[in-house]
């Protein structure tokens, strides 16, 4: 492993699982990432919109839709990259857990704020995950031009991380908020039973 990658695994607060599929990918072949972060790139743009048709609250709504298009032009600036160095090639199937998929095979919707909580901790690892990634891809190409766009990518996924983490301590505040009530309320209940 390369050491600006243990650097930033070192400093990100990653969990295991994330960190566990960064040891395998960084060992793969460069076609292999480019075609691991291609379907990452189209997992993130479906979360995002699943994000943005479901949020109620219109400042998240907007923000999410502001992802789906920057998601976007990263599939297509990787696909490029990928079509320059494979002519003629298609990405490879990598195995990847699809969040897009598990969202919709679960038929999951936003009824809380725990379920809000849920999306936003997946979100908060793939963005993780795309930024170490374009961190070893950043490193593996030889192209200045290459790892230019690399290093760009990178510096999108971590703004998108840094969102989501707001959001996250936002609502986890709210939702620890709303268990005191409840706890209190429930304890006042038995206290005058």
């Amino acid at each position: 492993m390369s050491k600006a990658l243990e650097m930033f695994m070192e400093k990100a607060s990653i969990n295991e699982n994330v960190m566990k599929t960064l040891r395998e990918i960084s060992k793969r072949s460069l076609k292999e990432i480019l075609s691991y972060i291609i379907k990452g790139e189209r997992d993130a743009t479906g979360l995002y919109t699943f994000l943005h048709q479901n949020m109620p609250e219109e400042y998240a709504k907007k923000k999410f839709k502001e992802f789906v298009e920057i998601e976007e032009s990263h599939d297509k600036r990787v696909r490029t990259i990928f079509e320059g160095l494979f002519p003629g090639e298609e990405p490879l199937d990598m195995p990847l857990n699809s969040w897009a998929e598990v969202l919709a095979e679960k038929d999951f919707r936003l009824k809380n704020v725990e379920d809000y909580l849920t999306v936003l901790r997946i979100g908060m690892d793939t963005e993780k995950l795309s930024e170490a990634i374009y961190i070893v891809l950043m490193e593996r190409l030889e192209d200045p031009e290459h790892k230019r766009i690399m290093s760009e990518l990178a510096n999108d996924e971590r703004d998108h991380y840094e969102f989501l983490k707001k959001e996250y301590d936002f609502y986890s505040k709210v939702e620890a908020k709303k268990s005191l009530e409840e706890l209190v309320r429930e304890l006042r209940e038995k206290k005058g039973a």
